[in-house]
This record gives structure tokens, sequence and C-alpha cells, in this order.
């Protein structure tokens, strides 16, 4: 009996992993199909614009972002492959020291990208934070952050800079990571 139990608790050691498997909002895996991270049907279509599908997520996922405000997050899909998360967050009134969060922001972010470098510049009211990831097995990935510097909306893609080429025409309006309005 204590033979066989223990055969039972180390096959499920075994297949756990396997069967944990499903979509983590917080690391989204870009490229991947549609089809291989929707087995529960949690993507919920809403949209599609210039051969990009738009998707909400509906499953039990949280992020950190989800303590502070409430998120529109959207997924993007190119031919079926994940091409984009985009983020986009309200203007808030209780900012504090926008100095201090914008700190703060940039060490998440730089750690969850691989690279503390990264790029500013201003459009308008908005100042333009970008990262390319140097993680080798994140080859291609890339995070943008719009930051409004009046009414201090937030917007911000991570999102798969090789999928692009699938779609040679996209205009910079339609593409989800330029995050235009």
């Amino acid at each position: 009996m204590q033979k066989k139990m223990s055969m039972l608790i180390f096959t499920f050691i075994l297949v756990l992993p396997f069967l944990s498997y499903g979509f983590d909002c917080n690391k989204p895996d870009f490229g991947a199909k549609l089809e291989d991270i929707n087995k529960d049907g949690y993507f919920v279509k809403y949209m599609e614009k210039a051969g990009i599908s738009y998707y909400n997520y509906t499953g039990p996922c949280r992020m950190d972002i989800h303590n502070i405000n409430n998120p529109r997050i959207s997924y993007a899909f190119i031919e079926n492959q994940l091409y984009a998360r985009i983020i986009t967050l309200p203007p808030r009134d209780d900012l504090g020291a926008l100095e201090s969060r914008i700190k703060k922001m940039e060490e998440r972010v730089s750690e969850q990208i691989g690279s503390k470098a990264y790029e500013t510049k201003q459009e308008g009211d908005w100042t333009i934070f970008q990262w390319t990831s140097d993680k080798e097995k994140e080859k291609g990935i890339k995070f943008k952050l719009k930051l409004n510097n009046k009414t201090y909306d937030q917007k911000s893609a991570f999102y798969y800079e090789s999928l692009r080429s699938k779609l040679p025409n996209l205009k910079e309006a339609d593409d989800p990571a330029s995050l235009s309005d």
C-alpha cells in the first residue's frame, strides 16, 4: 500500500507541470498560437482591425497593477499568434510623487524585460519610454509606455516585434504597439 501511494505521488509530481500549464497574464508567451493558450476559452474576441484580432482575457489571472488601479487590458493577435498586451490606465488624482512612481516603474520594467537601458522621447504632452529585451529567449520583445504629463493617463504595450513583419503594410495608427489614440 505504501509503495503504491509513493508511486502515485511520484507520478503526480511528474505530471503537475503539464496540468498547471495555462495562460499567465503576467508573463505572456508572445508568439504563442491562440488555440494553444486558449484551451479554457478565456480569450473573448471583441474586434478585428487591419489584420489584428483583439481579445479580452476573462480567466483567473491578476497583475500587480490590479492592486493600484482599474486597468483596461487587451491582447492583440496577428495570424492567431500573440503579438501584444495593451494596458490603458485612467487618469488618477492621487499620483503623489510622480517622479517616485516613474522610478519604480523603470525598475520593475527593467527587471521584467531584462534590460536597464531604455529610450525616452517627448511627443506633445506624452513622455514615451521604450525597452527592448536583452534576454536571449525573449529576443524581439519590446515594452513601450506612454505617460501623459498633464492628465497622467498611461498606456503601455508589451509586444513581439518580429510578428509585425507578417503585416508589412500596417500603418502606425493601426498598430496597437504604437499606442496612438
